[in-house]
């Protein structure tokens, strides 16, 4: 299974969040907290970002479970949103 689709998906919603250009491009082990301004309020808009893609609701739960990257994109894939096959 290609998983760019759903890379691009997740590097979308940082970028959003982040209000940055498409130079950024972090790796699914990246942290959380090692994203460079990734504050409370970028923090808010990638939780805001992500119910968007998802057109759902997340529960705290889910939210403080995000710890990195690859945390988003397992939650993309358990809340059925697609990813390219090859």
């Amino acid at each position: 299974m290609n998983t760019d689709m759903a890379e691009d998906t997740v590097i979308e919603i940082l970028r959003n969040a982040l209000q940055v250009d498409g130079d950024f491009a972090p790796s699914d082990a990246m942290r959380l907290e090692e994203i460079p301004n990734l504050d409370s309020m970028a923090r808010v808009r990638m939780v805001l970002e992500i119910e968007r893609v998802l057109d759902d609701r997340l529960s705290m739960e889910e939210i403080i479970a995000i710890e990195s990257v690859g945390h988003i994109r397992e939650l993309l894939a358990a809340k059925g949103k697609p990813l390219a096959e090859g």
